[in-house]
């Protein structure tokens, strides 16, 4: 059994139902991070899952600060398998993920490979979490790659699983004006943190969230 799945969405809920239908495989527990708006239509699960956490937020914590509320949240399991809810498992793939280590990171095996990833414990014990500077989203897969490689931490690719690239800019217009800002603003984060050669998890920064955030005073 996979310990869990967690599932940050901000829009296109039907994807969201796409990958949940895509669950052939036992999960213990899938947690919904729900960044935006919510879905029209009551959410299914398959009798695959075990438990579930649906989690409705009131703004969007992005994308290191929805994986990192994951492991948070579910702070005994010794792996955590996080997919992006525009991804989906063909059959028999899911399955893949149950071999990933306590001290390594397994991704997808296809671009953006971090779109679905497992990332286990002892992980987390030395590396820590996602760098939540990095906000709504770009670069805290390149951060926390340069971190693990520091520490010798185990990253490799596993499972191919399917993906829709950029689903939520494609969907909505409002983000998009936003993204090519706040891009420039995570580059520049990230790259001034490995020119200091900085490899700890970075932190929580309110001018920063109130900066680059997609909430809906930014974007309308």
């Amino acid at each position: 059994m996979i310990p869990n799945l967690i599932v940050p969405v901000l829009n296109r809920y039907d994807l969201l139902q796409r990958l949940l239908d895509s669950i052939d495989y036992p999960v213990r527990h899938v947690f919904i991070i729900d960044n935006g708006d919510g879905p029209s239509e009551v959410i299914d699960l398959p009798d695959t899952v075990t438990e579930v956490t649906y989690s409705p937020l009131p703004n969007n914590l992005g994308v290191s600060g929805s994986w990192n509320l994951g492991i948070k949240a579910l702070p005994y399991d010794e792996k955590w398998l996080i997919v992006s809810n525009d991804a989906h498992f063909k059959p028999g793939v899911l399955e893949g993920f149950v071999e990933a280590g306590e001290r390594e990171i397994l991704l997808s095996s296809n671009f953006p490979y971090w779109h679905a990833f497992s990332i286990g414990q002892e992980v987390v014990r030395e590396v820590g979490l996602f760098d939540e500077n990095l906000h709504p989203a770009y670069f805290e897969d390149d951060d926390y790659k340069r971190r693990a490689e520091y520490y010798g931490v185990t990253i490799r690719k596993g499972p191919n699983v399917e993906h829709t690239n950029s689903s939520t800019l494609k969907s909505d217009e409002r983000f998009k004006e936003r993204n090519s800002e706040t891009f420039l603003s995570n580059s520049q984060y990230y790259r001034g943190k490995a020119a200091a050669e900085d490899y700890s998890e970075g932190g929580w920064s309110l001018t920063r969230r109130r900066k680059n955030s997609w909430t809906r005073q930014n974007v309308e």
